[in-house]
């Protein structure tokens, strides 16, 4: 970051089991040194459930976070167990995809689901706001660019 001149710099990582304490320190850190954070509370998984399901924000175990994408994906015949993070090039153009004609991509509807569930949180503790992620903000970020 010091040695090129960068407009933004971004860490991407998860809550997972991490103690509170620790999750919320690392997005302080992060803030402090001009990183910007796109963390997902509690995991990555959960900014892609965004993308096939309304969830709302209330707690939801990773696990179950990983049987809900699951689910949505096998009603749409796209195979996923979860235990492969790598996010195929197929996966990411259903993402990008449309629910229906002429409608907003699922990556829009991701981003207005995480930004509304974003803004209700109180953010006194990223840590106690599960279910959320800030990954939105990155991609918005990164749609500028396209």
């Amino acid at each position: 970051m010091k040695q090129a001149p960068y407009d933004q710099v971004w860490c991407v990582f998860d809550k997972d089991d991490y103690p509170d304490s620790q999750f919320n320190e690392a997005v302080r850190l992060a803030e402090r040194a001009g990183i910007r954070p796109a963390y997902s509370n509690q995991a990555f998984e959960y900014w892609m459930l965004l993308h096939f399901h309304p969830h709302q924000g209330s707690a939801l175990h990773r696990k179950d976070c990983i049987r809900l994408i699951h689910s949505a994906l096998r009603e749409l015949g796209f195979p996923f167990d979860g235990a492969d993070k790598r996010i195929s090039k197929e996966l990411f153009g259903l993402m990008e995809g449309r629910e229906a004609p002429g409608g907003p991509s699922r990556m829009m509807r991701a981003i207005q689901r995480a930004r509304q569930i974003h803004e209700a949180c109180r953010h006194l503790s990223p840590a106690a706001a599960e279910s959320s992620t800030t990954v939105f903000q990155l991609v918005e970020a990164l749609l500028q660019h396209r």
